[in-house]
């Protein structure tokens, strides 16, 4: 089916139809949001417990989806590891990190540190793998790197810094992602998508609220509507729908047509971070993202001109590694 054509969202069981492409649009922009929503969370609530309240509602929402959709597989060892290994590395210690992030740093600043999750996942691939990089592609990388340097000596306006501990923990989340992606790749060649995914979320729950219960943190009984819209979001917008949108537009365009959208949640990150929170971008910052941006597509090039870039990260979704 063509992208300009009406689909079912057919993961969700949802009876609304919309354009595939609209659909991956829709997907990227909701893990945009996230960006802003756990900024707001994190002024009231722990990182931890921003982190459990997502994928407590997220993991619920997917389960369901998975009953609908599959039967749950036996597993071996080797997949059970795996999805293990999954939910320890890209929900567990990825959201610990990122929600940390944005507890120290604005909204659009984290989502452009994250828009390295491609890079890195490249470079990974290469040292892990064995995966060659064409010349272009190490060109994207170094390309990228600079603008990481950039980045993250941008704190004070027209001045390079030393990063700070929010950058230090988004960086933590894009090697984190790395590792969830190269594991993806493995447990992917035998199981499905959602399968791998809510797995993944499964174990990340679990790990993320034995340690919640470790810190023997409460709730505050004066949760704000603001926080509590929030946490819904994160886990309803920003983590099922949009897992479900992204799948709808593997199944229909494929790994590589859907992976072009991907570039756009950095974008949609800062804009709704500048735009709801009036967060300040600075020059050094504006530069450094693009660089990275620039970089990433560059680096994710194709031969056949298709870009593979990498599920973003701060969503649970591993499907464009599929095809790889």
């Amino acid at each position: 089916m063509g992208d300009d054509q009406s689909d079912r969202l057919r993961c969700a069981g949802l009876p609304l139809k919309l354009p595939v492409s609209l659909q991956l649009a829709i997907a990227t922009a909701l893990w945009g949001g996230t960006f802003t929503a756990g900024r707001i969370a994190v002024q009231q609530l722990s990182p931890l417990a921003v982190a459990c309240g997502r994928y407590l509602l997220a993991t619920a929402v997917l389960l369901l989806i998975m009953l609908q959709r599959e039967r749950w597989p036996r597993l071996n060892r080797r997949q059970q590891g795996l999805l293990f290994g999954l939910g320890v590395s890209g929900i567990a210690l990825y959201n610990w990190l990122f929600f940390i992030g944005l507890s120290l740093i604005p909204a659009s600043r984290a989502a452009l540190i994250i828009a390295l999750n491609p890079t890195a996942i490249a470079l990974g691939a290469a040292l892990w793998t064995g995966d060659r990089l064409r010349s272009w592609q190490w060109a994207g990388v170094g390309l990228s790197l600079i603008g990481a340097v950039l980045l993250l000596g941008s704190r004070q306006a027209g001045a390079l810094t030393l990063p700070g501990w929010g950058d230090l923990a988004l960086i933590g989340c894009v090697l984190c992602w790395t590792v969830y992606s190269l594991l993806a790749r493995q447990a992917l060649r035998s199981l499905s998508p959602l399968t791998v995914t809510t797995g993944a979320c499964c174990w990340g729950s679990l790990l993320l609220v034995g340690l919640w219960a470790w810190q023997g943190v409460l709730l505050p009984i004066d949760l704000s509507l603001t926080t509590t819209a929030a946490i819904a979001y994160l886990g309803l917008g920003g983590t099922a729908l949009a897992f479900c949108l992204y799948a709808n537009g593997i199944e229909r365009l494929g790994a590589a047509r859907a992976g072009l959208f991907i570039n756009l949640v950095p974008v949609f990150g800062s804009a709704i971070g500048a735009l709801l929170l009036q967060e300040p971008l600075s020059v050094l910052t504006l530069v450094g993202g693009l660089l990275v941006l620039a970089g990433v597509g560059l680096g994710t090039i194709q031969p056949s001109g298709l870009s593979l870039a990498a599920v973003d990260p701060s969503q649970p979704s591993p499907v464009a590694q599929r095809d790889r």
